[in-house]
């Protein structure tokens, strides 16, 4: 898809686009992450979002913060669902194109240890998006099959704290979803951002200037 795409979610969306500055500026996504806000909370802004950004499409990711019970009430995932379908069905009235990620997989809720069905929650959520997301005009983008164990936790090596990514949980996740969102053709890399080719070929150039002095230097005490 051609345009911007704008990423509506919680505090996952929120770094995602701190982590990873240089993937959203290359790809022309838009950023808009609020940390610990419900799926609840976000529909109050959601609309304001798109138009505000003048995206063509959106990116939703949120729900955990609704199984951590941040207002303070256990919401059943059913509602969590229906909540997302509502902000779904927002988009395609409004003529933007939709994608809905997963809810990123947890063995706890780090601030809420009342919580003891998380990942059982999780799966609950994910499988309705896997099921029903296109009923409501979405691409669902399965996260949770990349970054979870065998039990439904995170992998240590892709987090922070046993929910929120670290950056290379995000570098997981990113060529799966560029692909879902037409940014990259399936099954290809994403390409590496300028800054970085440049490093890489300083360092090339370096290398082989290190070369070049050490054989004339071999060659000059050879001659004496």
């Amino acid at each position: 898809m051609d345009g911007r795409i704008v990423f509506i979610g919680d505090s996952i969306t929120e770094l995602w686009g701190f982590h990873r500055a240089a993937t959203f500026a290359a790809y022309d996504l838009i950023p808009r992450g609020g940390s610990g806000q419900t799926a609840r909370w976000i529909t109050m802004r959601f609309r304001r979002d798109l138009e505000e950004t003048g995206a063509r499409g959106v990116h939703l990711l949120c729900g955990v913060n609704d199984i951590g019970r941040n207002e303070g009430v256990f919401v059943p995932a059913e509602e969590i669902a229906r909540t997302l379908a509502g902000m779904l069905d927002e988009a395609r009235a409004l003529g933007v194109k939709a994608w809905v990620g997963s809810i990123m997989p947890a063995a706890r809720i780090p601030w809420n240890p009342a919580v003891k069905d998380a990942p059982a929650m999780i799966a609950a959520v994910n499988t309705w998006l896997r099921d029903h997301a296109h009923e409501h005009g979405a691409t669902f983008i399965d996260y949770h099959a990349v970054l979870a164990t065998e039990s439904g936790a995170l992998r240590a090596k892709y987090g922070t704290d046993g929910l929120h990514l670290s950056p290379a949980g995000y570098a997981a996740i990113e060529p799966l979803m560029l692909s879902a969102l037409g940014r990259v053709p399936p099954g290809s890399r994403p390409a590496v951002p300028r800054t970085r080719l440049a490093g890489r070929r300083f360092i090339a150039l370096a290398a082989a200037a290190a070369v070049v002095l050490a054989v004339i230097a071999g060659w000059v005490l050879g001659t004496r």
